[in-house]
C-alpha cells in the first residue's frame, strides 16, 4: 500500500476521533492490548506505534512508556497525529519501514525498542511482508517486545460476507472499494499467523484470537466486530 494512497485517505477523513473504521477509542482497543504484552515488555525502552495514523492509540500508550513515536507512513496522518494527539513524551514522524535507510537512522537513534502494530501486514504485497517482518526484527533488538494485531482470511471471509449479504457498513464499504479490504489476502491463514512469524525469525512469547472493535455499527446497533489474531514475539537470538 503506498503512501500516496494513505494520505489520500487521511486528507478527506474527517477529522473527529473514530472517523476511521479501526479508530476506537483507547478503552476498546489499546488498554485492551497492554495486558497482553505489559508483563513482557520494558516500559523503560522506547516504544514504536507502526501506522500510528491520526495517533489517539498512541497517546494512551505513552501512559505507559517512557516514550513513543508514532511511525506512519501518511504525512497527512502524521500531522493530523501531531495537532490531535500530542502529549509530553510522543512524537509523530513519517517514515517509510520497508526503506532499510529509515530503518537503519531509527536503530542508530534508539536502540533496542517495543512495537506495536495494528493491521499493517494484510496491506503489504508479501515480498513487502516479508522486508517488514525483518524490519521488526531489526528494531527490536534483542530486548524490545512485538505486539501485532492482524486480520488472517477469517477476518476477509466475515467482511465479505456483511458485505455480500447487504449490511448497511459504509466505512467498511469504503475501505473495501478503495483498498480491498475483505478481499485482500490476509498474511496468514487463519490460526497460522503464529508460523509465518516464527518462519521469520521471531520467538513467540503469547498469541491468540482477539476481536478487532470498529467504530461501524451493525443494522442491529451494535458495534462491528471483526476476528483477528495477536502476536507477542521478540527476535530470535538464533540468527
Amino acid at each position: 500500500m503506498t503512501g500516496t494512497a494513505w494520505d489520500a485517505f487521511w486528507s478527506t477523513l474527517p477529522a473527529e476521533p473514530g472517523a476511521a473504521l479501526w479508530d476506537s477509542s483507547p478503552e476498546l482497543t489499546a488498554a485492551r492490548h497492554l495486558p497482553l504484552f505489559r508483563e513482557h515488555a520494558d516500559a523503560s525502552l522506547p516504544l514504536l506505534d507502526i501506522g500510528c495514523g491520526n495517533g489517539r492509540q498512541t497517546q494512551w500508550l505513552a501512559r505507559h512508556f517512557r516514550g513513543v513515536v508514532g511511525l506512519d507512513i501518511a504525512e497527512a496522518a502524521v500531522r493530523l497525529a501531531a495537532t490531535s494527539h500530542t502529549a509530553p513524551n510522543v512524537a509523530y514522524r513519517r517514515a517509510d519501514l520497508l526503506d532499510p535507510n529509515t530503518v537503519a537512522a531509527l536503530r542508530a537513534e534508539f536502540g533496542d525498542v517495543n512495537l506495536y502494530m495494528r493491521g499493517v501486514l494484510h496491506q503489504l504485497a508479501p515480498d513487502d511482508r516479508q522486508v517488514m517482518l525483518t524490519t521488526m526484527r531489526t528494531l527490536l533488538g534483542g530486548s524490545g517486545v512485538l505486539f501485532a494485531q492482524e486480520l488472517t482470511e477469517r477476518t476477509g471471509w466475515y467482511v465479505a460476507e456483511l458485505l455480500a449479504g447487504g449490511a448497511r457498513l459504509p466505512k467498511t464499504a469504503g475501505l473495501a472499494a478503495h483498498f480491498d479490504f475483505g478481499g485482500r489476502v490476509a498474511p496468514a491463514h487463519d490460526g497460522r499467523l503464529r508460523t509465518l512469524f516464527a518462519d521469520s525469525g521471531f520467538d513467540i512469547v503469547a498469541d491468540g484470537d482477539i476481536p478487532l472493535h470498529t467504530t461501524e455499527r451493525t443494522p442491529d446497533g451494535r458495534p462491528l466486530e471483526l476476528p483477528t489474531r495477536y502476536i507477542v514475539a521478540r527476535a530470535s537470538a538464533r540468527l
